[in-house]
């Protein structure tokens, strides 16, 4: 189904924030947004109120609107959110997994080991979401997948800021493969323990990060 004019903006939008190309704290107005996507300020209107809701954009009475900037404590929430429906699905993964599944999470990872900004159109986060829409879709569980594509917007930023760090990407890559390992060799343990420490990592590098883009984060 096509999608409308409404959807692509918002779209076009989200994505921008969420890969930095508008960055936390910009000053964001419909006239903006139509002239940065060539459309009317029907679909740009349209486009403030959806990513107010999700947290991406911050309205403030007789100043204007704002990209939020990232919120720990509520990346916090966000992560707990994630964890448990991603725990949930464990049992259904198993069940549903197939190798062609498989083989095209290998290749996702693959990407990302050799990943290459001179060849690659999109960011290393991208991929990684890629990767884990497929252990998504495998579940079944299509509500559970919308709400972490969607409410996840202050812990998703910070993953994309940690992914910057080839330090951090290194062990991205290296968990990813034992995910792959783990279902392949049906060890439930050994998944749980790794997908619990693989999205929970990014808030042992948040002091590192904070300190690197101070004006990425909200003041305390």
């Amino acid at each position: 189904m096509e999608k409308s004019l409404n959807e692509e903006t918002y779209e076009k939008l989200k994505y921008d924030i969420m890969n930095f190309e508008v960055l936390p704290g910009d000053s964001i107005s419909a006239q903006k947004i139509a002239l940065r996507y060539n459309v009317s300020r029907t679909p740009a209107r349209e486009a403030i109120v959806n990513l107010e809701k999700e947290g991406l954009l911050k309205v403030i009475p007789q100043s204007g609107t704002y990209v939020a900037c990232i919120n720990c404590k509520r990346s916090e929430q966000e992560w707990f959110v994630r964890k448990s429906l991603e725990i949930g699905m464990i049992d259904a993964i198993f069940k549903n997994a197939s190798a062609d599944m498989l083989d095209k999470m290998a290749e996702l990872n693959n990407r990302l080991i050799n990943y290459d900004e001179e060849t690659e159109s999109i960011p290393r986060i991208e991929i990684d979401n890629e990767f884990h829409q497929l252990i998504y879709e495998c579940s079944g569980e299509q509500l559970a997948k919308n709400i972490i594509k969607t409410q996840m917007s202050h812990y998703n930023r910070i993953r994309y800021l940690a992914e910057l760090n080839k330090n951090i990407s290194v062990k991205t890559n290296d968990e990813h493969n034992m995910l792959i390992d783990a279902i392949r060799n049906k060890d439930k343990r050994m998944y749980l323990r790794v997908i619990k420490a693989h999205i929970s990592r990014i808030f042992n590098e948040l002091d590192k990060l904070k300190g690197i883009y101070p004006e990425y984060f909200e003041k305390n």
